[in-house]
């Protein structure tokens, strides 16, 4: 009872093994090797497989043996196709005559009959399209395993038909089919999880490249607009200087407008930096607290500073500025009626932090997992850009942003960089 017992535990193992491995062939590699390749790694797994039945078989206390080799066998030929099964049955026939098997003639004949079975089962296999239908085709090729196995017995062998015998092949009606069952079933949900999850991205691709199509052709659309309204006007000769000088500082907001729209997309697009060098956190937001003060007071909103430490790290300047401006800028408009904004750098763990929180309107959780989003903002008037540009710029620097906000008491900034030592 004992060795039955240590020879089922040795066939699950090699069950598992074979299912282990084709699901990792199904999800990580089919996609990206070519039909080859593919053939190459089944006819490994399954070959290796039958060779592991074959060399520990179940053996009952009556002597008689049973291994479930077909299962391996048939599961490679219906994935790998005519090759593959070919190159299995040379395996199995010529590790069976390593092994000084008897009725070597006979089990040849077996597998031929099978290898022919398979032959014209495995293109309908491929051409099927429902799960129903390949179960189907891979309970009938099993089927086809074990009637040869069965002949095998009743034509050439029918003196070693007993009682046991009878059981054996009764357990075997039973496991083989229910184990290629299991094998086809979750190998084709592998195998469509991973075609499912290549189309997604893919969805995902086009999504967001028709997202931003949609924003940049409405924000640049607008001012060439404006612009070429403001053109026509100054065909009129009747206007004084002084209108066609207003005219003509409009028309350039306008384009400064479609410039900066352009400029901030193919930042999102290429967040690379152009010339990286070491930054002074303490003299850059010095530098741009000076820059946004005016525009803090235009709308009655008070900056606290708080950057008494030198602290260096590695980026583009030009990003930085625009970076940080964005995020201050966007905290000043979320307080439409005054407030107070606080800029607070400090050193956490070998990290510069930068902290910018406002007493703003807040965002609930949805909004602040949707920051950074082609296309998205919270702004009436806003594209969604300047956020995507300050997410790809502090990502383009090795950093990262941390969120914290609550719906009426305003929003926290984190933003991490790497220090860099003086």
């Amino acid at each position: 009872m004992s060795t039955a017992f240590d020879h089922l535990q040795t066939f699950l193992l090699i069950i598992f093994f074979v299912y282990f491995c084709f699901s990792i062939f199904f999800k990580f590699v089919e996609m990206k090797a070519n039909t080859l390749m593919n053939e190459l790694i089944i006819a490994l797994v399954s070959g290796i497989a039958i060779v592991l039945c074959m060399t520990f078989p179940i053996t009952f206390s009556t002597g008689y043996s049973l291994n479930f080799l077909q299962i391996p066998l048939i599961i490679g030929a219906l994935y790998g196709g005519r090759r593959v099964t070919v190159f299995l049955t040379v395996i199995l026939v010529t590790y069976r005559l390593f092994l000084n098997s008897p009725d070597t003639d006979t089990t040849l004949l077996i597998y031929c009959l099978l290898l022919v079975s398979l032959w014209y089962i495995i293109p309908l296999f491929n051409k099927a399209v429902t799960m129903r239908m390949k179960v189907f085709l891979a309970l009938l090729a099993s089927f086809f395993g074990l009637f040869s196995r069965i002949t095998k017995f009743v034509l050439l062998m029918p003196e070693n038909i007993t009682m046991d015998y009878f059981i054996i092949y009764i357990a075997s009606f039973i496991i083989q089919p229910i184990g290629i069952l299991f094998f086809v079933v979750f190998n084709e949900n592998s195998r469509r999880n991973a075609i499912l999850s290549k189309v997604i991205r893919k969805f995902e691709k086009l999504k967001t490249v028709s997202e931003l199509a949609a924003s940049i052709s409405h924000e640049v659309r607008n001012p060439l607009t404006v612009t070429r309204g403001f053109i026509q006007l100054l065909r009129d000769p009747n206007l004084t200087e002084e209108e066609k000088k207003l005219y003509i500082n409009f028309s350039m907001e306008a384009l400064d407008k479609a410039e900066a729209t352009i400029t901030d997309y193919l930042t999102f697009a290429k967040p690379s930096l152009d010339h990286v060098e070491r930054l002074d956190l303490k003299k850059e937001l010095d530098y741009i607290a000076n820059i946004i003060n005016p525009f803090a007071e235009i709308n009655n909103v008070m900056i606290e500073c708080q950057n008494d430490m030198n602290i260096y790290i590695t980026g583009g300047k030009q990003q930085f500025h625009q970076c940080l401006i964005n995020l201050i800028k966007n905290g000043i408009e979320s307080m439409p009626d005054g407030g107070k904004m606080h800029i607070h750098l400090q050193k956490i763990n070998e990290k510069a932090v930068i902290t910018v929180t406002d007493t703003g309107m807040g965002m609930t959780d949805e909004q602040m997992e949707q920051l950074g989003t082609p296309y998205y903002t919270t702004k009436v008037k806003g594209t969604g850009l300047g956020t995507m540009v300050m997410y790809n710029s502090v990502k383009a620097m090795q950093g990262e942003i941390k969120v914290e906000s609550e719906v009426g008491r305003g929003t926290r900034f984190s933003l991490f960089f790497p220090v860099t030592e003086h």
